[in-house]
């Protein structure tokens, strides 16, 4: 059966959440709800640790701690967290056994990458009455692979994914691991610089002192403040002050703030149709399934090829635009940053592997992209701690359940990557094609929910210069700190 639901694993480590107050600390923590928070051994802090078991509701296992076992269930889920690799021998069978031992390492001389651990992993795995996956702090949360391991001869699969941090520019990424029943691993990631006050567009840590010190200590002050009253503040001119104040209006109230009148297209009456696309990458050399959900008719239908190969990579693609021209004569299209990608690769796709369909797709397909259109051009400031759809969408309260929280795009690209390689048949990833398609079909329903959320945002907004009025609705709770 394809995964329902998962657990959530909040990994951190101490570096990456040393600069965060303690307020900012338990945003981090209610933003993102864990089941479960790992705090990985490298950089280990104790007072840091100390602050995270303060603010936290849920369980906190420190790898830094004594060289032990403990077992954690939550959701249903089991996890095993092992000291050292030593103590392998004798932990229970789980679903995840997590371990920062765990780590690949490269012989100088044979220039052979190995996994440093993989004997004790692979005799756990070979006296376990599951296949577990087996989880590192030593590693970001991007990493995804599976090691073969031996035992008396034996073949065994050690899919190993990482926990920490993701290193970005600028502050390293928080990530979330939405673990699932069958092994199955999402990953949602947030700036460590984007809690507390530092959630706001315009605020990095000096601004975030002279805010405080000016008597705004929550987000909820910043938003019911005058933009005025902030511009008074010592180096916030104007600007700054309506970037800030519209920031947090828009976290405070989990909503979109309309900064100008301008029509979201597409305007008049024609009919978005909503479409999102599954690939190998960011250049991706194959699109193996693309999503449309039609609001007029609430109606969702994709294009899948679950046996995507390099030889012919169009196979989704061909029917999906010869499906279109067929029920369509002049559909509009809307994708999440599809400028920036999807209109892009269909495009060249639709020229090379449906040639025949290349004069419909220029002449008679409209495509839009509320992202540019609310982002890029500066129309709406959206309430999410990114402008990841999925992170706009939860803030909006369209919260992932089921088979598609436990994906990600990255994760399935990865995979998707590796099987066309034609990885070794030990090493070779498996794709859970029923999750990827609830996946794609979750991200066009919440597309279509922040599209309308957009539209329906009042296009002349309180004028920041001005209080909030009393009726107007606030958020309260640990997320406005």
């Amino acid at each position: 059966m394809p995964d329902e639901g998962g657990a959530d694993l909040l990994a951190l480590r101490c570096d990456a959440v040393a600069d965060l107050d303690e307020a900012a600390v338990r945003d981090a923590l209610e933003y993102f709800g864990p089941d479960l928070v790992y705090v990985v051994r490298e950089s280990s802090d104790v007072r840091v640790v100390s602050r995270v078991r303060r603010a936290a509701d849920s369980p906190v296992v420190a790898a830094a701690g004594p060289a032990e076992i403990r077992t954690e269930t939550v959701a249903g889920i089991s996890f095993c967290f092992a000291g050292s690799t030593s103590l392998l021998a004798d932990a229970p069978a789980a679903d995840y056994l997590v371990c920062d031992d765990l780590e690949p390492t490269t012989d100088a001389v044979a220039l052979e990458a190995t996994l440093a651990g993989r004997e004790a992993a692979a005799r756990y795995r070979s006296r376990s009455s599951r296949e577990p996956t087996f989880l590192t702090g030593a590693l970001p949360a991007s990493y995804d692979h599976v090691w073969e391991g031996a035992v008396d001869g034996e073949s065994v699969r050690l899919p190993v994914r990482g926990l920490a941090p993701l290193e970005r520019s600028g502050a390293a990424e928080l990530a979330c691991l939405t673990c699932g029943r069958a092994g199955s691993v999402a990953v949602s990631s947030v700036p460590a610089d984007r809690f507390g006050l530092g959630a706001l567009s315009g605020v990095g840590p000096t601004t975030a002192r002279r805010l405080r010190k000016n008597g705004y200590e929550t987000r909820a002050a910043v938003a019911d403040a005058a933009a005025t009253a902030l511009s008074s503040i010592d180096g916030l001119g104007p600007s700054t002050a309506r970037e800030i104040v519209h920031s947090a209006r828009a976290l405070a109230d989990g909503r979109v703030v309309r900064t100008t009148a301008d029509p979201l297209p597409p305007a008049g009456d024609a009919t978005p149709l909503f479409v999102d696309i599954e690939t190998d990458g960011l250049q991706p050399t194959t699109i193996p399934l693309i999503g449309v959900y039609d609001p007029a008719s609430d109606d969702y239908v994709d294009f899948v090829d679950t046996a995507p190969s390099r030889e012919d990579p169009g196979r989704a693609t061909r029917e999906f635009v010869s499906w279109l021209a067929a029920e369509y004569d002049a559909p509009s299209l809307v994708a999440w940053n599809g400028h920036g990608f999807d209109y892009d690769h269909l495009e060249r796709f639709i020229a090379r592997y449906t040639p025949e369909y290349r004069a419909y797709w220029h002449d008679h397909v409209a495509t839009y992209d509320p992202y540019d259109w609310a982002v890029r051009r500066g129309n709406a400031v959206l309430p999410g701690r990114t402008n990841r759809l999925e992170d706009v969408a939860a803030a909006l309260g369209r919260d992932r359940e089921g088979a598609a929280a436990t994906l990600d795009g990255k994760t399935f690209a990865e995979r998707l990557r590796r099987l066309l390689e034609g990885s070794s048949e030990s090493e070779a990833p498996t794709i859970d094609w029923t999750a990827a398609r609830r996946y794609c079909e979750a991200d066009v329903r919440e597309l279509a929910a922040v599209y309308e959320a957009i539209a329906v945002a009042d296009p002349k907004p309180t004028d920041p210069a001005g209080a909030r009025p009393a009726n107007e609705p606030t958020q309260t709770g640990l997320t406005d700190f």
